[in-house]
């Protein structure tokens, strides 16, 4: 443990204190982004910041500011948080945890009375798991402009409610600068993968993220009644649905374990019970670390389902979204990280992230790098989501020494 330590017991008591708020039976949590359960947990975090002395600011998208100030005036802040929202239903570390391990450095520093050069800020970003609004990771896109403002507010959910009305409902929509420079960006993370586990490991030190697409998949057939028409007269898209997803399942498979694709999204009208439905819709999504054979999955799958049109009948639109393409983190920032963890004792790991987080955002913006630590059989947005205390602390000393170099390097 090195000399200079966050507090673990305050770090884990936080993160447990705000998994009450939207808690599940089961331990887990459900604070869809904007919700009033988010608003509250956002009302929480500005307590602990405000508590711990640092300057809090929201911006017209929500995203939530935290700053410690550094000696000297005008050089930029060093950025550190992740994201407080979570999936319906969700854990209770994801995204949390860099929020809080963020506080507790700043908390940290606070007690050692050591001033840094660049400002510190930890940052709660909006509606990184789009779960309820799309896009997701909607917050540092709008903040590094990849995403504009005005089309972030119009989002929708499935009620209709707007981003921006959802911000005004729970008092989150400030006018706090964006686009400002920043220094550098860190977000330490739970794996949400056992690569960490598997090889027994501490610290993941995250190089960047891999390849990931997503497309939205529209089949139409013809309204019947699902007891009384001949079995050779129906045309039923749920049935074709159901051969083209478990097609798309068979092409992850053959593509695993370096890459993966699957469904996770059905929807069909009418929905009842006597009806055979006229329209069924669902999502798939991948990863891969290689583009090519991504695009090699996508053909695969554009292929069988023209296949399973021509059999049954069925017409199948693809709408695929444009990837979203592997980005690199900051070499040098990943040289800190790993060297830090090194000093301490602990065990590492390079790797990259299969899934979208705030810094494949930032990572065009500033220099960047993510921390992860193992998470409990590789297990996230879900209740049974679990991660060590002793790892949480683990990876919260490796974040505050390297928050303590950036913010005090020379030049």
């Amino acid at each position: 443990m090195p000399r200079l330590a966050i507090d673990p017991d305050r770090l884990w008591s936080d993160t447990l204190t705000l998994a009450q708020i939207g808690a599940l039976p089961a331990g887990g949590c459900d604070r869809l982004a904007l919700t009033e359960a988010d608003g509250a947990a956002r009302s929480l975090l500005r307590y602990w910041f405000e508590q711990a002395g640092l300057a809090v600011s929201i911006d017209p998208i929500g995203n939530i500011f935290g700053r410690r100030e550094g000696t000297e005036p005008g050089l930029a802040p060093v950025f550190v948080g992740s994201h407080i929202d979570t999936q319906s239903p969700g854990g209770k570390f994801d995204g949390v945890l860099g929020v809080l391990a963020g506080l507790e450095c700043l908390r940290t520093l606070d007690r050692a009375g050591i001033a840094t050069r660049h400002p510190i800020e930890v940052v709660n970003w909006t509606n990184e798991e789009g779960a309820r609004f799309a896009p997701g990771l909607m917050g540092a896109a709008v903040f590094t402009g990849q995403l504009d403002l005005a089309t972030a507010h119009a989002s929708r959910d499935p009620a209709g409610i707007s981003v921006a009305q959802a911000l005004a409902q729970i008092r989150q929509l400030g006018d706090a600068p964006m686009g400002r420079p920043v220094d550098s960006y860190f977000e330490l993370h739970i794996e949400q993968g056992d690569r960490l586990q598997q090889a027994g490991r501490t610290i993941g030190v995250v190089e960047g993220s891999e390849h990931n697409c997503f497309a939205d998949v529209t089949c139409l057939g013809y309204n019947a009644h699902a007891q009384a028409t001949p079995m050779g007269q129906r045309r039923n898209p749920l049935a074709a649905a159901a051969e083209l997803i478990t097609a798309i399942e068979a092409i992850g498979h053959r593509n695993a374990p370096v890459g993966s694709m699957g469904v996770a999204s059905l929807r069909l009208w009418p929905n009842n019970r006597i009806n055979i439905p006229h329209r069924v819709v669902f999502t798939y999504s991948g990863t891969h670390p290689d583009s090519v054979a991504m695009g090699a999955m996508r053909r695969e799958i554009t292929a069988a389902a023209a296949e399973i049109s021509r059999r049954t009948g069925i017409a199948i639109e693809v709408e695929a979204s444009p990837d979203r393409p592997a980005v690199d983190f900051d070499p040098g920032l990943a040289d800190l990280v790993e060297g830090i963890a090194g000093e301490q004792g602990f065990s590492t790991m390079r790797l990259r992230s299969r899934a979208g987080h705030d810094a494949i955002r930032m990572a065009p913006w500033c220099p960047t790098q993510m921390i992860f630590i193992p998470c409990k059989d590789g297990i996230s947005h879900s209740e049974y989501e679990d991660c060590r205390q002793d790892d949480a602390a683990a990876g919260s000393n490796v974040l505050l020494h390297a928050l303590l170099a950036r913010a005090n390097r020379a030049g």
